[in-house]
């Protein structure tokens, strides 16, 4: 059975650098949020109804197909908890929903190590974008620190794939 597993933090979290991994590691279908608004559809500022149902379609069509699904992104939860919820309820496989829970000081410093972003957006845009915990509202999630790096977020995931 398909597992849907679900990245959000603010920007410059990481959410994209351990989604590109378990992509990877589990051949799954990597829906980003950024990709998605920007890419497809264009958008720029705050979340269409058009860009969240486009994404809760595209996770339920490849779950319907049989694929594991990694969605990362910021995921605003008064915006996306409704489509979790529904993504969730609407496959018989397993749901994994992760957060992190990062400072603005800890995005930021994060950001900064990362030469392709810092191009596109700066601390100014960060601050505007960033929204502290944002919980999804009727979904448990699993929070990561600063102090969890990458490799063992990614290795926390896998296990808790395999062991469902």
């Amino acid at each position: 059975m398909p597992t849907l597993i679900v990245l959000r933090g603010n920007s410059g979290s990481g959410k994209s650098t351990v989604a590109r991994v378990l992509q990877r590691e589990l051949g799954a279908v990597w829906i980003e949020q950024d990709y998605f608004r920007r890419g497809i559809l264009g958008e720029v500022g705050n979340y269409s109804p058009l860009s969240v149902e486009l994404i809760e379609h595209a996770a339920a069509l490849a779950l319907a197909h049989g694929r594991d699904v990694v969605m990362d992104g910021m995921f605003n939860a008064s915006k996306y908890s409704a489509s979790f919820r529904r993504l969730r309820d609407g496959h018989a496989g397993l749901s994994l929903f992760y957060a992190w829970d990062l400072t603005l000081e800890e995005t930021l410093r994060r950001h900064q190590t990362r030469p392709h972003k810092l191009a596109d957006f700066g601390e100014k845009q960060m601050r505007g974008w960033y929204h502290g915990w944002d919980a999804l509202q009727g979904i448990e999630e699993r929070r990561i620190t600063a102090e969890v790096t990458v490799e063992e977020t990614v290795r926390g995931i896998v296990a808790d794939v395999q062991n469902r």
